[in-house]
């Protein structure tokens, strides 16, 4: 769990004769004198807890719940809260606030894995991570997928694109694109994942009729119709299952590919150019380059022979997995 520490300093008000009590900026009257008081919450002190001063502790949906139970608790002037899923907090009510600083520690975990090995009985949901512990790079909310990869604690990153989609309507290299914008994270952040995660993957498919993702120039020379764009913003020209590098699909690395008519070897099945829908698809798992920014498509218009081209295009979410590093200390 990340813990939040909200501060909340509370104080009688003046004139107890009043009986007003007031509560996140709002007076209610009808207060008793023992609890006339007024209640200020202070800017919080992001992934710190509170160590040693908690008395009572209880699940509740949001901050403004929290508050409020610690206003109703006489003993409560200030509260940790700690995301559990999403929708979820734990908060925790303090009777004491945190002016002594060494009192607070963080406890942010740098993903998914580390939080599984920190926590084991963390269950699928959303937390807040911090791969760079106190660098320069802000935390950010991922989903934790606790069962996939047998339990080991995947991050999951959605993005924009994760439908399949058409593509047609151009005929030249690369003239289709879409640009793919991640959810909650930017690419700086995500490169941080990279980097304390052992494994990050991301599926890819292109689904074609008529339409290729290369083609061979006379000199001999493969040039792509489709390519993908690496988060340095590299074209990449091989596609999932294969080697970065190969200018291959997967079906290219153990010669599968769906062979032509006249029987000449192919590195993917899209590569056939005929009239029948076929898949080139697999993972990418070079982290080096991940995650996906850009797809790019061509071959997609109408041939010289009037032939419909069309696609459609599938990018899987982006997935890390496992520390870097066999030992990975909490962040002090």
């Amino acid at each position: 769990m990340t813990p939040v520490v909200r501060n909340i300093f509370v104080y009688k008000i003046p004139n107890e004769k009043d009986n007003i009590c007031t509560l996140l900026g709002l007076q209610y009257f009808a207060c008793s004198a023992l609890d006339n008081r007024v209640v200020t919450f202070k800017e919080p002190i992001l992934n710190k807890t509170l160590k040693g001063h908690v008395i009572c502790s209880e699940e509740v949906p949001n901050e403004g719940s929290c508050r409020v139970n610690c206003y109703l608790n006489p003993d409560c002037v200030s509260i940790n809260m700690r995301y559990v899923t999403e929708g979820m907090l734990t908060c925790e009510m303090n009777n004491s606030t945190s002016g002594n600083t060494t009192a607070l520690e963080n406890k942010t975990a740098q993903s998914c894995s580390h939080l599984k090995r920190l926590s084991p009985e963390a269950n699928n949901g959303t937390y807040l991570i911090d791969p760079d512990g106190r660098g320069t790079l802000a935390p950010f909310l991922v989903f934790c997928d606790m069962t996939d990869k047998k339990g080991i604690g995947v991050t999951v990153i959605s993005h924009d694109s994760e439908d399949r989609k058409f593509v047609n309507g151009c005929k030249d290299p690369g003239c289709y694109s879409r640009d793919i914008h991640y959810v909650g994270a930017n690419l700086s952040q995500l490169a941080g994942l990279t980097e304390v995660s052992s494994h990050c993957e991301q599926f890819i498919r292109y689904e074609c009729f008529h339409s290729r993702l290369r083609f061979r120039r006379k000199n001999k020379k493969i040039d792509p119709f489709g390519w993908w764009v690496s988060r340095n913003s590299s074209q990449m020209t091989y596609w999932g299952g294969a080697l970065p590098g190969s200018n291959n699909c997967a079906c290219g690395m153990n010669d599968s590919c769906k062979k032509r008519k006249n029987n000449s070897t192919l590195k993917c099945n899209c590569d056939n150019n005929d009239a029948q829908w076929r898949e080139d698809s697999g993972l990418l798992t070079d982290k080096s380059t991940l995650p996906v920014t850009q797809l790019r498509f061509g071959d997609v218009g109408f041939s010289k022979s009037n032939r419909d081209e069309n696609g459609y295009h599938t990018l899987g979410k982006f997935k890390c997995y496992m520390d870097s590093t066999l030992v990975s200390p909490l962040m002090e």
